[in-house]
């Protein structure tokens, strides 16, 4: 177990090892490059400046503590309504509304496939240019994702599993608590995973089209101003918190699914 626990950890400090050493060649280069004088610094400032300026924003002003808030609620609060609607709708359709599914699910793949950059002027006509219609957009782009997953899920269950638990006399929520969901868990945490990162990514567009405050927000205006240090300054800040994101997911989903690690590794 110990030997186990040892070559787990092992493995992660290679891979956190190779994450960082292609980063800090990343930015090497970059250096390299903009001190030669090959990339223009009207267009790409060196690293240096972007870096110092990322720092002064990030504690010695409050350039984007007033922005980073906002962009997190916004994209939390659609992800969260995407998730429990998403959820209920799957399940539905998958079991007391199954003779919906010939209708519904032809209609949600439609709906799906509609460019939300393009919904989103009608969105803003219908709830307003405020915080509803950007947390709504949020949640259309969400939403499918978590609810076709699932509805994956769900139907890959093996009929085995279910024929054994009815035979012994389980009831329906039985059968959702005790084989569905441990059964369709990993399909389903897999939406729930790119729903989180694709709510992050998209809300910093819809601050770039209509929003007074926000990263998105923030990198337009530093544009308008031509101020890049700010410009990628912000753009690095995304993508750190971008990461963030995902390393806590993967995180959630290494805990709850340990033991289909181990089953595979068996």
């Amino acid at each position: 177990m110990l030997h186990h626990k040892t070559n787990g950890f092992a493995a992660k400090m290679k891979k956190w090892g190779y994450s960082s050493l292609s980063t800090l060649l990343f930015f090497a280069v970059w250096y390299a490059l903009s001190a030669a004088g090959i990339l223009n610094a009207g267009i790409i400032p060196g690293p240096e400046k972007v870096i110092a300026r990322l720092f002064t924003n990030l504690f010695a002003t409050d350039q984007f503590a007033v922005h980073v808030l906002p962009t997190i609620r916004r994209a939390a609060l659609g992800f969260a309504m995407a998730l429990g609607i998403g959820l209920a709708v799957a399940f539905l359709l998958e079991s007391v509304l199954r003779f919906l599914r010939p209708v519904v699910i032809p209609i949600m793949h439609f709906l799906e496939k509609l460019n939300p950059i393009a919904l989103f002027p009608v969105f803003m006509l219908f709830w307003g240019i405020g915080e509803l219609s950007k947390v709504l957009i949020i949640f259309w782009v969400v939403v499918w994702l978590i609810a076709f997953h699932t509805i994956e899920g769900i139907e890959n269950v093996n009929p085995v599993f279910i024929q054994s638990a009815k035979s012994m006399g389980a009831r329906r929520a039985t059968l959702l608590f005790k084989v569905y969901l441990p059964a369709a868990g990993p399909d389903i945490f897999l939406g729930i995973r790119l729903g989180a990162s694709i709510a992050f990514i998209f809300v910093i567009s819809v601050e770039m089209l209509s929003a007074s405050a926000g990263l998105g927000w923030f990198v337009q205006h530093a544009k308008h101003q031509y101020n890049l240090p700010n410009l990628y300054s912000c753009v690095i800040l995304v993508a750190i918190i971008g990461l963030l994101v995902s390393a806590l997911m993967n995180r959630i989903e290494r805990r709850a699914f340990a033991w289909k690690q181990d089953a595979i590794q068996q």
